[in-house]
């Protein structure tokens, strides 16, 4: 009969090192670009209810501009107490046609990387609502306006 054969236990190893450095790299950029992210989509939020009111009200906005310009300092505010913090940020009602509109917000957001300079990171949102006539209904689509430039850029030869 053979002696059993007792191995070292040994609790840390290259492996479980390089696994715990991974996921904490992960958790760190999560924490870096996560708030940036929700502020984003609380932002489209925002551009999704003042299109809602904006369509919803749509014979009053296009015959009175001081309504129109009522409902942009209401979007405005409303972006700023989310998060948006930029002065440069740039926000807009354009009404093209009688049949279009759209709703928008340019700002940027800084994250503070580690041992680099900032990094800025532009957001160009959109809300742009059409419909086919007088007495028919809306439709409204969101855009990402900064990601349809880098696909521009990325698809030219």
């Amino acid at each position: 009969m053979t002696a059993p054969v007792h191995y070292k236990k040994q609790r840390f190893n290259i492996v479980a090192i390089s696994l715990v450095l991974i996921l904490a790299a992960i958790v760190y950029a999560i924490y870096l670009f996560l708030p940036n992210r929700l502020r984003e989509s609380e932002v489209m939020r925002i551009l999704d209810e003042v299109s809602s009111e904006f369509t919803g009200k749509a014979p009053r906005m296009l015959e009175v501009p001081a309504e129109v310009k009522k409902l942009q300092g209401k979007m405005k505010g409303d972006i700023e107490t989310v998060g948006v913090n930029d002065p440069n940020a740039k926000y807009w009602i354009e009404i093209d046609t009688d049949d279009q509109v759209r709703f928008g917000v340019l700002y940027s957001d800084w994250i503070d990387l580690p041992f680099r300079e900032p990094y800025e990171q532009v957001h160009e949102l959109e809300m742009m609502c059409a419909r086919a006539g007088r007495g028919s209904s809306w439709t409204c689509e969101t855009r990402n306006l900064q990601e349809d430039r880098t696909d521009e850029i990325v698809e030219a030869p």
